[in-house]
């Protein structure tokens, strides 16, 4: 009770000392934060005010006549260098009625372009104001960029058109001193719209026009947009204590945000901490052993029977009643655990007996069995399950050691299933997945089953299971993909692969939009060598016309055998414009055509004579069909294919036909 109390002083003590030190190094940052809030704040200011001075002067410059005469306005407008140093997107003219006449640079295309859409524009032209916009994405930029709005007035004052000056945000400019500078090292920078509640630049790029969080969900955004300065600590959705600064920049109503998170605030904190901690460990080591003394030499009666006991644990022989000294509460203790222990040494041989079987039908089964502690990550192994992962007694069997067994194209998949399906929906363990066996590098496949233990709070806290291997079935099943989808000589594609794949494709187009094309090719004089030299050089021909064809088209594209000569190229994701589509179709076919053109020289290997090299000229007559979407069945679209196939044979063969869909 002493050492407790002693222990919970201190820790209160430290507790005080923490928390004084950090109200005082909070309200110490805080106002070194806010005063570099104000002086970015006043940089920012200036600079919009140098815009606007900048825009008005050329405004002031622009007569009536000019808005009539858009080339004229143009070359007065790029006479005026100064807007290249201010606006890094340039600068737009506009009529009343909100269209673009004249901007700078010219090359971005934005003449002729209405923005009344965009507030700033609209407020200089309905209401002639001066106003700095929200950040949008540019309609000819595709960027975020925000822009500086000013009327262009007549002699009487009348309204005639805006000049505005466009920045953008993802350039260098005026803004870099937010989006390069952060504010400690893990801090930083934002600049938000107090009306819109929209992001305008941050030291994180991604925040860019980004919307802020509704109102009564994070108190420095709220803070902020009513217009309030100064600092503030505050918690974040995930809990985290942050120390932020907001000053307003009336000019363009935006807020200038600075944000650090605690963490920071208080790193020097933590020395001094740890030095607490260690001496309470020190004066905590110290009176245990003082209470342990004593106890000691109250206790010695005991510690006699206790050394006994630690003697028999260590030995592997069954353990022998414990010798009885004196017939009192001790001797009557000793009595009772021996009768225990003899209890204990006819199950132990009980369990001996049950682990033995277990093995052994293990090990015919080859099935291995694990149990893996959820709490610790710590699991243990048969020796069935150590041998399929090739791993030896010393192996580090933890949650990493397993991880690092299993084939780094599964560790993902198996670590989301893990966490998400057996950890966080309470499922059994139930997966197929490769290893790595550990000894001899080899890639093998496994089928881990497990169930979950919980606690009484629902807690999971172990899972038994077993793990077989499973290669053997695997390669049985690839064996028999590899004989059902694909050609056997070749290795492409057979008919039935390239129907599931033409209808991918189709369903594809008519999501995307985009045209494909199917091409049916036929070699023009391949029986003639198949009747010189036999169906063995045959063979070597159509191997290596497979190759060159799938050299000639993308990794998306399908090369498909349908049978003897005849080949099928599916082209998909061409272009949504049919006229584009047809002609990279061509480019495609009359580079297949070009490819197969080359001669062929092939190598025929007879036992025990030298190999003898045949060269062997043959072309290709190629026909083309575009597709789109379900415009027409699977079948018809291979039958026009054949047909303009058969077109380009009756052309004189070594040629390309496109069959026409509106013949």
């Amino acid at each position: 009770m002493t050492l407790t109390i002693f222990v919970i002083s201190i820790l209160l003590l430290a507790l005080y000392a923490r928390t004084m030190l950090r109200k005082n190094m909070a309200n110490m940052l805080g106002e070194h934060q806010l005063s570099t809030v104000s002086l970015i704040t006043s940089d920012i200011d200036k600079a919009l005010n140098e815009r606007f001075k900048a825009l008005d002067k050329i405004a002031a410059t622009i007569h009536p006549a000019d808005m009539g005469n858009p080339a004229q306005l143009q070359t007065a407008l790029q006479t005026h260098p100064v807007f290249q140093a201010l606006f890094n997107a340039g600068i737009i003219a506009y009529r009343p009625d909100g269209n673009a006449i004249a901007d700078i640079p010219h090359s971005v295309g934005r003449t002729g372009v209405n923005y009344m859409d965009i507030d700033t524009v609209a407020a200089a032209l309905k209401e002639g104001k001066s106003t700095v916009g929200r950040p949008v994405i540019g309609k000819k930029l595709h960027v975020p960029v925000f822009g500086m709005t000013v009327p262009i007035r007549d002699d009487k004052g009348h309204i005639i058109g805006a000049l505005e000056g466009v920045t953008n945000l993802s350039q260098p400019s005026f803004l870099d001193t937010i989006s390069q500078t952060r504010f400690g090292q893990t801090g930083g920078y934002s600049i938000v719209t107090q009306q819109q509640r929209l992001v305008v630049t941050s030291t994180d790029k991604k925040l860019i026009q980004n919307a802020l969080p509704a109102p009564g969900l994070n108190s420095i955004i709220d803070h902020a947009i009513q217009g309030k300065t100064g600092f503030i600590v505050y918690a974040n959705e995930s809990g985290d204590e942050w120390l932020a600064s907001t000053q307003r920049i009336p000019l363009a109503n935006w807020i200038v945000v600075a944000s650090l998170p605690m963490e920071e605030v208080f790193a020097p904190m933590r020395s001094l901490r740890q030095r607490m901690l260690l001496a309470t460990l020190v004066f905590t080591l110290l009176g245990a052993a003082l209470t342990w003394w004593i106890l000691r030499r109250q206790l010695s009666p005991l510690l006699a029977t206790v050394k006994t006991l630690a003697t028999l644990s260590e030995t592997v022989q069954h353990p022998q009643p414990l010798p009885i000294v004196r017939q009192d509460e001790i001797g009557q203790l000793i009595g009772g655990f021996n009768g225990l222990l003899k209890t204990l040494a006819q199950r132990e041989a009980d369990l001996q007996e049950s682990d033995r079987l277990l093995r052994e039908s293990q090990r015919i089964a080859g099935i291995g069995s694990y149990v893996l502690d959820i709490s610790s990550g710590e699991w243990t192994s048969s020796e069935v399950c150590d041998k399929l992962f090739g791993i030896g007694e010393n192996y580090h069997r933890t949650v990493e050691g397993w991880v690092a067994l299993i084939h780094p194209d599964d560790r993902v998949m198996m670590a989301d299933y893990f966490a998400n399906e057996v950890l966080g929906q309470g499922r059994n363990f139930d997966k197929e997945y490769r290893i790595i066996r550990q000894n001899d590098g080899a890639t093998r496949w496994v089928h881990g089953l497990g169930k979950l233990e919980f606690d009484v709070q629902y807690r999971p806290q172990k899972m038994p299971g077993t793990i077989q291997d499973i290669t053997e079935r695997k390669q049985m099943e690839d064996q028999v993909r590899q004989l059902a989808f694909h050609d056997p000589l070749t290795k492409l594609p057979n008919r039935l692969l390239l129907d599931d794949r033409l209808n991918q494709a189709m369903a594809t187009s008519n999501r995307t939009g985009y045209f494909g094309a199917l091409m049916f090719l036929d070699l023009d004089n391949f029986k003639s060598l198949n009747d010189t030299y036999g169906h063995v050089v045959g063979d070597l021909l159509l191997i290596e016309v497979a190759h060159r064809l799938k050299k000639c088209v993308r990794e998306t594209d399908t090369v498909a055998r349908f049978g003897g000569d005849e080949f099928v190229v599916m082209l998909s994701h061409l272009n949504a414009d049919k006229t584009e589509s047809s002609l990279q179709a061509m480019a495609i076919a009359e580079k297949i055509r070009a490819a197969l053109l080359v001669p062929y020289r092939l190598t025929v290997k007879h036992d025990g004579k030298a190999d003898a090299e045949i060269e062997h000229h043959c072309t290709a007559s190629i026909g083309v069909v575009l597709y789109f979407n379900h415009e027409a069945s699977q079948d018809d679209i291979l039958k026009w294919a054949d047909m303009a196939m058969y077109q380009a044979k009756d052309a004189g063969r070594n040629a390309i036909r496109f069959y026409d869909l509106q013949a």
